[in-house]
Order: C-alpha cells, then structure tokens, then sequence
C-alpha cells in the first residue's frame, strides 16, 4: 500500500512525497506522487498519537457492563472510537479487575478495528481525592491481594498504576507493582513538596495529569506541582484542552520543564462526542455538553475531559504557537519512549509501524491507520458514537 500527502510529518522533517508500506511496516518514502497511492493532496499526516490515559469516548466505556460478552464488546467500540478522534495506540483506563480482564481479553484476540492496546492503566482505587473547600473523600482499604488480583486479570498487560503515596500502608503495593514491572504515577494527592519528592525516590515516575487533583504551586510552598515539574526522574502526563490547564500555565510548564519529559493525554470519559446539549444524568447532577464538546455542570465546572489527544495538539499549535514538531514528540514519541516502545513506535520513519493519521486543518482525522491497516476513513464512516449510552440522560 502506498499514501500520498504533501505534508507528512516524518521523523526528520514535513516532506511531500509518498510512503509505501507493507504488512505493519513502512518500508521506503519517495519525493513525489505516486499513481498507485491513496492521495491526501494536502491534508497533514502526522504519526498516531499515544493515550496513556483514556477512561473512554463516543460513549463508549472500556469494559462496562455485566457480563464478559458486554465488556468486550464495550472494549471493541471504545476502540474504534478513538480511531474516529485519531488516536492510533492506547492504555485504556480502567480499575476493576472485570475491565481489566475485558481489555486484556480483547488485546489477546489480535488486531482490533480500531487503535491497538498497547497495555492498560489503572487510576486507582487508592487516591486521596480531595474534595471542594478542603473536605477528604477517604479510599478504599489498601489491599496486596487487590493489586495482586489486577495484575492477574491483566495477563501481563497492566503497565500503570496511579496512586496517592501518603495513603497509610501503600508502600507495600508500590513494592509488589514495581516488582511486577508496573510503572507507578503519582495521582490525586494532597502531599507536600517535600513528600512528593520523597515518593519518587521511592518508584514513583509519572505524574498523572500534572496540575489536576495535586496541591498546587505557591510562592513560598511548591506543592505536588513543584515537585513533579522539578524532578528530572519523573514524565508529566498533561490534558493540553486549554481548559484543565490554562494556557498560561502550559507555557510556564514547558519553560521549567522540557517538552521532552511532557506526554499528552486526553482523560477522556465515555461524553466525549456526545451530542450538544443539556442533559439530566442518573448521576444526579445535569451536565452540559457545549458546540466545542466540553462537558460541563451549570455552574461550569468540568465533568470529566471530553476532547481527544488530536484537539489538545490543535490547541498548542494553533493557540500557543508550540511548533508541530515538538507537540508530536508530547503525543507519541514521549510515551512510546518511557513505556519500552520506541523501536517500533512514535514517530514516521522507515522500519517503524505504520501508525499515522490524516488530519484536516481543524485537526479532525480524515483517516486513522494502526499497524498498516486503516482502522477509520471518515468519507465512508462519518461520525462514530454509541447512542445506548444516552439512554439514561434527559435532554432538558
């Protein structure tokens, strides 16, 4: 197979030309068009980005419902889901050890149509939310034979956990998941700077969406965000949407810390692509779903991300001005790089898998193809979202 852009965004530079690619692999690039290729004309074709944390989109939840059969399936339509938004590689997000064993499931069975599972994260059970006006939500009993029981339903998969490491008798889960060659992310903490940097010393090398749910920064106390942007051993996840982190305080994280050890995430919840309106939940609380595709309360608090990796690339670029190249490090060259995959992933260049999307100039993907094969062709599949999920929300 053969594609054509004028814009394709390889390893060493945006070149025109062609790429020829046989069974995963993209084999050779050539100056110019070829006449067997599949012609983009203009549209930019960047490398796929990597999702290292996604709880779900186009109301899809990864591993819900009650039998095995309904979380595979949930699994299947998350997946080609997050094709429709351009994400080619992905850690779903999921915690019990019924979704985890869904995701493993559905990764043992090969290639999916849709992005490829590339290993599971679980943000939890144990964090230290700390609620509005100060209040602690508490976490569930820390338990080795939990952890044990995730690791088991993950058949090798579970490549990351998030933890809040102040939580009493954590120390020991950390050492069984670091023994189990479990990355370990710092998540939903209420530490100091002081006892964030010391739980890193202790294994600890990933800060989950930096910025959010972490004490913040203060002239004279830096908080858990001090300590993840200043410790050179730690990668920081970051939601880039220009809501979650305002676009000021992007620009500060990338002068303290080089967008190098920065890995871009959506967070993204099974909303996302929801169609606009005003909701009544089973929740509780009414949601609104904005025309930008943010989710919302009525008093304009966020109810979970809801924008792809690809959007948050069309926000640094467009809004920022960070140069396309260095935001496609953020999205799938770093985390392809801290979780063992560079050699085959991250970026387009001959021997590499072909991972890559066709992006429209408001940063939609045209065409999303995993490992050679083309998993989304907007043209012949429009939009993708699984209205069941709506059932139990009343537009007002």
């Amino acid at each position: 197979m053969k594609i054509h852009s004028t814009r394709i965004y390889m390893a060493d530079g945006c070149k025109s030309g062609t790429l020829t690619i046989e069974g995963k692999k993209i084999v050779a690039f050539a100056p110019g068009r070829d006449p067997e290729a599949v012609d983009y004309g203009d549209l930019r074709i960047i490398p796929g980005p990597f999702d290292t944390h996604n709880h779900g989109t186009c109301g899809f939840d990864p591993g819900h419902g009650e039998t095995e059969a309904e979380r595979k399936a949930s699994v299947k339509g998350y997946l080609k889901g997050l094709a429709s938004q351009g994400t080619v590689n992905i850690f779903p997000t999921v915690t019990p050890p019924e979704a985890i064993a869904a995701v493993a499931a559905v990764h043992d069975e090969g290639p999916q149509d849709g992005a490829t599972i590339l290993g599971i994260h679980s943000e939890g059970p144990w964090l230290n939310r700390v609620g509005e006006k100060g209040i602690k939500t508490g976490w569930p009993e820390v338990s080795l034979e939990t952890a044990k029981a995730m690791v088991e339903a993950g058949h090798g998969l579970l490549r990351l956990v998030a933890l809040a490491p102040e939580i009493p008798g954590i120390e020991a889960v950390m050492e069984y998941l670091l023994s189990q060659g479990v990355t370990l992310a710092y998540a939903h903490s209420d530490d100091t700077y002081d006892e964030a940097m010391e739980s890193f010393g202790k294994g600890i090398s990933v800060a989950t969406h930096t910025g959010n749910v972490m004490s913040g920064l203060h002239h004279r106390n830096m908080g858990g965000l001090g300590a993840c942007l200043l410790n050179e051993n730690v990668e920081c996840e970051v939601i880039c949407d220009g809501l979650h982190i305002g676009g000021e305080m992007l620009r500060i994280f990338f002068r303290v810390k080089s967008p190098d050890r920065f890995m871009m995430i959506s967070d993204c919840t099974h909303l996302s692509g929801a169609p606009v309106g005003h909701y009544d939940t089973p929740y509780g609380m009414p949601v609104n779903i904005t025309p930008e595709g943010f989710v919302l309360s009525d008093t304009g608090r966020l109810m979970g991300s809801s924008q792809p990796v690809l959007y948050g690339i069309g926000n640094l670029v467009e809004k920022l001005g960070v140069p396309m190249e260095t935001v496609l490090k953020m999205a799938c060259l770093n985390p392809a790089k801290k979780y063992g995959f560079e050699h085959d992933k991250g970026c387009l260049a001959l021997g590499k898998d072909a991972d890559l999307v066709v992006i429209t100039d408001d940063y939609k993907a045209q065409a999303t193809y995993a490992e050679g094969r083309l998993v989304y062709d907007r043209a012949k599949e429009g939009t993708i979202f699984n209205e069941e999920c709506m059932k139990a929300f009343v537009k007002a």
